[in-house]
């Protein structure tokens, strides 16, 4: 559940072990608008604008491990979009919309970037894709390539379902490379690889 409510069971995480029983379970806090597992099993939390707890980082044992406090990250006000790769993170945090790449082991390294609104963002190399927008920018797939300072804009086009048609009310997870979306009625999930 994303929202974790005062005097209510908010534990949203929970373990389980091969035999399919809970081992553990544990809050990873309210207004949650992403949540993705790393490769090493950490848990990447990215929270919309009713929590300013921004971005976070837990270990599978509900350990805080990171967190978006101090960073630098300018404008974090609601993660838009985040991607989980390896043992990285990748974000796109309204207001001031930069591209962020979070590594466990590194300073946090920021792009400035002119993409607004969007969903999801696919990273591959030096190229960058982000998925959606607003209004008539909705199904918009903004291509980029990261200089040593920004995401330069290359080209634009429109995210299309296999029959041609816009994907309407959808569902969106990023995962490096791939941006993953099902479109309603939310029974199968169509993949955009930027690495193909």
């Amino acid at each position: 559940m994303s929202r974790a409510r005062r005097y209510e069971d908010a534990d949203q995480v929970q373990v389980f072990d091969v035999l399919g029983r809970e081992t553990l379970s544990f809050s990873v806090g309210d207004a949650i608008e992403h949540l993705l597992v790393d490769r090493s099993g950490h848990i990447w939390v990215g929270h919309f604008d009713e929590n300013p707890d921004g971005i976070r980082r837990w270990s599978a044992t509900g350990r805080l491990a990171w967190t978006s406090d101090g960073a630098g990250i300018p404008g974090l006000f609601d993660c838009y979009a985040l991607n989980v790769s390896g043992t990285a993170a990748w974000a796109y945090p309204y207001t001031d919309f930069p591209l962020v790449e979070i590594r466990p082991d590194r300073p946090v390294r920021v792009w400035a970037n002119r993409v607004r609104g969007a969903k999801a963002v696919a990273v591959h190399g030096e190229r960058v894709t982000f998925y959606g927008g607003y209004r008539e920018e909705r199904d918009r797939l903004a291509h980029g390539e990261l200089t040593e300072t920004s995401v330069e804009p290359t080209d634009v086009g429109l995210l299309t379902l296999p029959n041609g048609s816009a994907p309407g009310r959808r569902r969106v997870v990023s995962r490096g490379s791939r941006i993953y979306v099902q479109a309603e009625p939310f029974t199968e999930w169509g993949v955009f690889d930027l690495s193909s």
